[in-house]
């Protein structure tokens, strides 16, 4: 404790603000996530089926869209790009509670699903610049805790909103919004100066798009780091989704459902924020494939817990511990993807290859998906045998990114931006 308290005295201004309006942005984004397929269905009046197929596919779009929103990130300024954003989910938040046509409703959520994963890649990059390598995983991983914090509190904060007015958390998500857009634009002269020792080495020109994906195609190891994020967040990502699918076909009890998933979203918060930054703070570029194998095999650990206690007669303490075992491999896991993005990046093409990480999200919509159909058409304990083969596949992708050298072909202005890239382990 003494550590974080001492390195957050040390933090430059514009650090602690961006840590702060992570926090809000959070707050605002889970004050509204949970009410939406309930607005959706309740004022538009389509089934619950065309709610699921438009949120999937505004978070489908999101994601996809967040690469170009990461080059975006490269050619403008990012202070300024982030202010461009939170007008527009400002703007957006504040105008779904008076559009009642599906159509402009799902233009209107894809839209913010760009606009946030946009503010995501760009969040990253411009952390990146304005800390020393040495202190980027650590503030990632605080980061990363409070994200959770506002993922706990937002939608306790969204149903109280919501007991005196339906729109309630639209109001909140954009009054939340607009603090952030207010700070971020009345702060934004302490981000104009690069921290000592940070890269300023850019190409004379800037790249297009089409010559950004040329790089970032021949880079194996985004690629294959990529492919293990997409993976790895198919188990961790989506986790309360697929428990749910999981005990609603074996105990045959929506309410026995929701209660032990409560227990279980409980366990999984407090884990997050009570050692996420212990664990970041060790994270080196140098020894993220020790830690990801450990983060991989806690995965594993836990699913096999839950694969044995987790039945009709639910062994709930049993469960939890799996539970706060599997969470640790999430501790590990999402510090040591962003610490290998930001060895590996350019400096000019930082917010581009963030943008390729944030695909990772599709892993989101897969597990789901791929859970239904095994519980479906095979034994229900089939599922957690699937997804612990998926972690161990993940875990071969990421040694194989780990592994991989870069290629000459990358150019001086690329090689300049990987030193200090992950080595072997």
């Amino acid at each position: 404790m003494n550590e974080l308290l001492r390195m957050l005295r040390e933090l430059p201004l514009s650090v602690k603000i961006l840590l702060l309006i992570a926090l809000a942005r959070s707050v605002s984004f889970f004050a509204l996530l949970p009410f939406l397929p309930i607005y959706l269905h309740d004022t538009l009046d389509p089934d619950m089926v065309r709610v699921g197929y438009t949120l999937g596919l505004c978070l489908f779009v999101g994601t996809l869209t967040s690469v170009y929103g990461g080059y975006l990130a490269d050619r403008f300024n990012k202070v300024s790009f982030m202010l461009a954003l939170d007008v527009i989910l400002t703007a957006i938040y504040l105008t779904l509670p008076v559009v009642h046509t599906l159509g402009p409703v799902l233009l209107l959520l894809m839209l913010a699903n760009t606009a946030s994963s946009s503010m995501s890649v760009t969040g990253n990059a411009l952390l990146a610049e304005l800390l020393p390598t040495e202190l980027r995983t650590k503030v990632f991983s605080l980061r990363y805790s409070l994200q959770n914090i506002g993922a706990v509190t937002g939608p306790f904060l969204g149903a109280w909103c919501a007991r005196w007015d339906m729109r309630g958390p639209f109001w909140l998500a954009g009054t939340v919004t607009a603090f952030a857009l207010v700070l971020l634009g009345s702060t934004r002269r302490h981000f104009a100066v690069a921290p000592p020792g940070a890269s300023k080495a850019e190409p004379d020109k800037p790249l297009r798009f089409s010559e950004t994906l040329r790089v970032m195609r021949a880079d194996r190891r985004l690629g294959l780091f990529t492919l293990g994020g997409i993976l790895s967040m198919v188990i961790y990502g989506p986790l309360l989704t697929y428990l749910s699918q999981y005990l609603v076909v074996v105990a045959k009890n929506s309410d026995l459902a929701y209660k032990t998933v409560s227990y279980f979203s409980a366990a999984n918060a407090f884990v997050v924020i009570s050692l996420q930054y212990f664990v970041g703070s060790r994270l080196k570029p140098d020894n993220l494939l020790r830690w990801l194998t450990w983060g991989i095999a806690a995965f594993v650990v836990g699913l096999v817990g839950l694969s044995l206690w987790l039945s009709v007669a639910v062994a709930l303490v049993p469960c939890i511990i799996a539970i706060c075992i599997f969470t640790i491999g999430e501790v590990i896991v999402v510090p040591a993807e962003y610490t290998f993005i930001d060895s590996i990046a350019p400096s000019h093409l930082r917010g581009s290859y963030f943008g390729v990480q944030n695909l990772i999200y599709f892993g989101v919509a897969l597990g789901p998906i791929m859970c239904g159909v095994l519980l479906d058409k095979a034994t229900p304990v089939i599922m957690f045998y699937a997804l612990i083969a998926v972690a161990i596949t993940s875990w071969l992708f990421y040694v194989l990114g780990c592994r991989t050298v870069a290629a000459p072909s990358q150019g001086p202005a690329a090689a300049a931006g990987t030193a200090g890239a992950a080595a072997p382990d």
